[in-house]
């Protein structure tokens, strides 16, 4: 099949990795974030001063380097993750389903802050008025994140889980891990929701980019709403 060639809906095509290599991209993952932990413990100033600028990208391009590790030594071709087409449709039920999602974690917030639990844009927000400049978290969230992320959780691992377990068992692994990544456990259910739709969305077209830019949409609005907080703090009810 060609790479630019439209996918039918909700079809699983072949991949040449297996289960055995979906897990080890997950291991790879683990180690390598907790080689990074180390590190930014072991030098937490300069780690501190790093992440202010630039270096928070580079910290989440982490999520690239299992991909790039497998598919170097298995020689797989890159398209194979879904850079296809995808019809409008596909667009559609995913902005639908992000709405839907959206309604959720508000919901799931409002209950949060009900029992005087701190929610993921407090953390968020404060980590904004720590940075030399929030262009660089902005340029992470809203570009490099659904980029990098969408390649490994539904390009990678999903794909991989799929061909073994079926995809309702691949979005429940996929969209845990997913969740588990982000190190935060006030928001595991909202993040778990987020990559239940992003999944659900890349298993009917299998084609990344509805995944990519529902993911971009999703990051985008919450970051413009952190930054609108954060420029006018008095607009918010205290």
């Amino acid at each position: 099949m060609e790479e630019n060639q439209v996918q039918v809906r909700g079809e699983a095509r072949e991949v040449p990795w297996t289960i055995l290599d979906t897990w080890l991209g997950v291991v790879l993952l683990i180690l390598i974030s907790v080689g990074l932990l180390m590190v930014t413990f072991l030098f937490q100033d300069e780690a501190k001063q790093f992440a202010r600028g630039a270096g928070i990208m580079f910290a989440e391009m982490i999520y690239l380097l299992p991909v790039l590790i497998i598919f170097a030594w298995k020689r797989i071709r890159p398209g194979l993750l879904g850079f296809v087409k995808f019809d409008s449709l596909t667009m559609g039920l995913g902005c639908g389903l992000l709405i839907a999602a959206y309604a959720f974690v508000m919901a799931h917030n409002i209950l949060l802050t009900f029992l005087g639990v701190d929610t993921q844009g407090e953390a968020v927000m404060k980590m904004l008025s720590e940075l030399q400049s929030p262009v660089w978290l902005f340029l992470t969230a809203v570009i490099v994140a659904p980029f990098v992320e969408e390649i490994f959780f539904r390009g990678f691992l999903f794909q991989g889980f799929r061909q073994r377990y079926g995809w309702v068992a691949a979005l429940l692994l996929s969209s845990g891990i997913f969740a588990a990544s982000h190190l935060d456990p006030v928001s595991f259910i909202p993040t778990f929701a987020l990559g239940a739709v992003l999944g659900y969305v890349y298993h009917r077209s299998n084609s990344l980019w509805p995944s990519i830019i529902l993911h971009f949409l999703n990051n985008g609005f919450a970051m413009c709403a952190l930054l609108a907080a954060l420029r006018f703090p008095d607009m918010i009810p205290s």
